[in-house]
């Protein structure tokens, strides 16, 4: 995906409760092949593209761009204090670090190697990270190879048949919507699925291969 589209992605965040036990964490990031057997679980994956000094960890670049951001929650996606989301929404900032200058190092797309640096206002909330049953992906790999990203602000629209529904994701497709409390996955089973919103009419349910989290490097 270009910097341009991450950039203007207005997705939004809803930091909602989760309805079953989170699994544990792997730090594994390769995806199955396509012609693999089925999960007999969802994935678990942390990626860690910035260290504790603020700087980019290996294998990641950083590029700079104007603007500034406001920063002060906490990421519902990070294993670790001091990652917060910042706004506006359409700068499009999920996950990021406090880094220097007055900068802060942001991750866009949980399954690319690019961070964007930005200058913030406010604070970093640097020593709180909310509970495993609380976290959400910052992104979700589906069955069919689909990506999803979780949202940061911006109205969406209603799910047809569900009203009391709210809009989690952004899928190369789609778009993810669940109950309120739901974070818009269902966690009952050992592999999560997904209701997806494809055009204006039609739900699908998604099988989610993996699901991807962020975290500080050492």
């Amino acid at each position: 995906m270009s910097r341009t589209a991450r950039t203007h992605r207005n997705l939004g965040l809803v930091a909602a409760g989760i309805l079953s036990a989170a699994v544990p964490l792997t730090a594994v990031a390769q995806l199955a092949p396509a012609h693999a057997a089925p999960a007999t679980r969802t994935r678990h994956v942390v990626v860690r593209p910035v260290k504790a000094n603020g700087h980019a960890a290996s294998g990641y670049s950083v590029y700079r761009e104007r603007g500034s951001l406001d920063c002060g929650d906490q990421s519902p996606s990070s294993v670790s204090a001091g990652v917060d989301t910042c706004y506006p929404s359409a700068a499009y900032a999920p996950s990021c670090w406090k880094a220097t200058m007055h900068t802060a190092l942001c991750l866009r797309d949980a399954d690319d190697n690019e961070l964007v640096r930005m200058r913030y206002a406010g604070r970093f909330v640097t020593h709180h990270v909310l509970p495993a049953a609380k976290r959400m992906p910052q992104s979700l790999t589906l069955a069919d190879g689909e990506t999803c990203t979780i949202r940061v602000g911006g109205a969406w629209g209603e799910a047809p048949g569900h009203p009391r529904w709210v809009g989690f994701y952004s899928c190369t497709h789609g778009s993810l919507y669940g109950a309120p409390d739901s974070g818009g996955i269902d966690r009952s089973q050992p592999v999560w699925h997904v209701h997806e919103l494809i055009g204006d009419d039609s739900i699908v349910t998604r099988h989610v291969t993996t699901a991807t989290y962020v975290g500080t490097a050492g």
